[in-house]
């Protein structure tokens, strides 16, 4: 029984699915190595027919596919401490044609800063090189595509740039380090995700990160088996604010996506107007989180008029141009300290918190610390 229960606890449930499913020969996996990447386990992975993908150093993962005849054997590898699945989630934003934007009033722009001398970090579908991202200044510092290798910086969906544009309302000079690792459809595979964040984790100091918006949710009910929160609280652990989207899944309790349901993490909902009046929208989703940890943190406009882009993603975006700010005014605070902050600058819409968490963040307030 001990030794069933162990697997269990190692073996990610979708791949137990997965081998149910006639025609499939490879399967996409996400190894979690227990004592470091060494030439010696790399070498058993080659000898099972192992394709590596990525080496995921910050998490300390590898990447890539199996053969399936192979998975016992794999299993069977002491150097492996879980076996993840390495499945896709979807990005959290749309860009609408007929957005009413005749009751929306909302200021996000401060008088007193703009996020310059401080990055973000994106995870999305790229950016088009727009003028407003090179002009008065070229912003945009960084930019490595993980689905296609293009050396230029370019968008096929338009959801990357539109975050991107949200965000720089109120930061209009912070920096710009983007991945793009979501497909036209807005959808990207975790291994491409955690690659990414790899990636700019190597750059953090060079161009001074300290933000990484995560505008994607997957389902949250995976255990022990959740990658994407376990490596974005990574990034936590490395010194950098996160910023995850609360998913567009409400209006039920308890739908709030991964990793933005990890407790670690600042995580936005939405709220919109309606004659002047602040509200939840019914597809904001609601808490609580993992463990039951209070989920949203807080709200921020789901409705960008100028970029006519409606979600979470879009509230997420807003947030995470404040949090440039912030760091603008206070530049070597901690993660945990800016969600304090955060939560100092917030007011209440009158909602439940399982839906406004602390309410919306006021920018006078930011404006306002010493």
């Amino acid at each position: 029984m001990k030794r069933i229960f162990s697997l269990s606890k190692r073996i990610d449930p979708k791949i137990k699915y997965i081998t149910t499913i006639k025609g499939i020969k490879t399967v996409p996996l996400i190894l979690e190595i227990k004592h470091g990447i060494d030439n010696s386990v790399k070498k058993k992975l080659y000898k099972l027919g192992f394709k590596t993908k990525y080496e995921v150093s910050f998490i300390n993962h590898i990447c890539g596919s199996l053969p399936l005849r192979n998975l016992d054997d794999l299993k069977a590898m002491v150097e492996i401490n879980r076996i993840y699945y390495d499945d896709k989630c979807k990005l959290m934003g749309n860009v609408v044609i007929n957005g009413d934007i005749s009751n929306y009033s909302f200021r996000m722009k401060s008088q007193l800063l703009n996020g310059r001398g401080v990055s973000i970090g994106y995870i999305d579908t790229g950016i088009h090189p727009r003028t407003d991202f090179s002009r008065p200044r070229r912003r945009i510092l960084a930019f490595k595509d993980f689905l296609h290798d293009k050396k230029e910086a370019y968008d096929d969906s338009g959801h990357g740039t539109a975050v991107i544009a949200a965000s720089s309302i109120p930061a209009q000079e912070s920096g710009i380090v983007c991945a793009k690792a979501f497909d036209t459809t807005n959808h990207g595979y975790y291994s491409d995700i955690i690659a990414a964040m790899d990636w700019i984790v190597s750059l953090k100091e060079k161009y001074n990160i300290k933000i990484v918006l995560l505008n994607f949710g997957a389902s949250s009910s995976f255990g022990n088996h959740d990658i994407l929160s376990l490596a974005s609280e990574t990034l936590w652990k490395n010194g950098l604010l996160v910023i995850a989207c609360a998913g567009n899944y409400g209006p039920e309790k308890a739908t709030i996506t991964s990793p933005g349901h990890n407790s670690k993490l600042l995580t936005i909902g939405s709220f919109c107007m309606e004659n002047g009046k602040p509200f939840i929208p019914h597809w904001s989703s609601r808490g609580p989180g993992m463990a039951n940890a209070d989920k949203p943190d807080m709200v921020m406009p789901g409705y960008i008029p100028s970029e006519k882009f409606v979600g979470t993603a879009a509230s997420a975006s807003t947030a995470a141009g404040y949090a440039a700010m912030l760091y603008e005014k206070k530049r070597d605070i901690s993660p945990d300290d800016a969600k304090s902050l955060f939560k100092l600058c917030t007011i209440s819409l009158g909602e439940i918190k399982q839906a406004q968490g602390k309410g919306y963040i006021d920018i006078n307030k930011i404006e306002e610390i010493e």
